[in-house]
């Protein structure tokens, strides 16, 4: 009997351990939340004919002595709807990993598309962005659906539908901009992360997010799209590609 409680006891501690340990890590877990699926039907409302994303290293100039580092990723979606008009578009469920620092959904704003020039944060460029200026408004994007495009936070209700919006990887690394200069006599912009000497590695970065539809007759499209980046691109690469690929589970 007392072999009994025992083993009970130590399932009982296990299991707690394990509940505990998901709770804390929840955040870091692999991104295995459930899929909607598609009826055939919806599906064919909705054709991906573009998938992707660039990545660039900028700084953004704290001090001469602090040159902070991050990651920018444009990405390239566009969606063709042709047979029905979409009431509702959301970007949500983002979810971003990597060893190198917070990665974080930059949302778009109603700057005017016809703004000659624009930040990273969909902000004028007499905006300076610093360090702590790069914040996201959150997980997901609820977008503005119109039939004429006029602000970066709205989206067509039908024909070719291509969304605004962007990732940051923030705070990789630091450079500092006098002791180089001091150093070398020159600084060399391209030479960022030479300078940093930022394990690349840690540059790897996964992000993954949902595309959500809904159709003025009701029906509702999702599609998850997941990509990887791999740090050694930028060695070589000024704006390495990389393919959004969908997911399906």
């Amino acid at each position: 009997m007392k072999k009994y409680k025992v083993l009970i006891a130590g399932i009982v501690i296990l299991v707690v351990s394990l509940l505990l340990l998901i709770v804390v890590f929840k955040d870091r877990l692999p991104f295995k939340e459930k899929l909607v699926k598609n009826t055939l039907e919806v599906e064919s409302m909705v054709d991906i004919t573009q998938s992707e994303a660039s990545a660039f290293v900028f700084a953004t100039q704290e001090s001469s002595q602090d040159h902070r580092l991050h990651i920018n990723f444009t990405p390239f979606l566009t969606l063709n709807v042709d047979e029905e008009k979409i009431s509702e578009l959301y970007i949500e469920n983002f979810k971003g990993e990597s060893d190198a620092g917070n990665i974080l959904l930059i949302h778009p704003t109603s700057l005017s598309t016809d703004t000659v020039g624009r930040t990273f944060l969909f902000t004028q460029t007499s905006e300076l962005m610093k360090s702590e200026t790069i914040t996201s408004k959150g997980e997901s994007i609820k977008y503005e659906v119109v039939s004429e495009i006029t602000k970066y936070n709205q989206v067509l209700n039908t024909g070719s539908i291509t969304p605004y919006f962007g990732f940051i990887l923030k705070d990789i690394g630091t450079v500092n901009y006098e002791q180089i200069l001091e150093r070398d006599d020159v600084f060399e912009g391209s030479k960022y992360l030479e300078y940093s000497k930022i394990d690349i590695a840690k540059l790897n970065t996964d992000i993954q997010f949902d595309i959500r539809i809904v159709f003025e007759n009701g029906k509702v499209y999702v599609k998850r799209l997941r990509g990887t980046l791999d740090g050694e691109k930028l060695k070589t690469e000024i704006s390495p590609l990389i393919t959004l690929e969908k997911v399906e589970e």
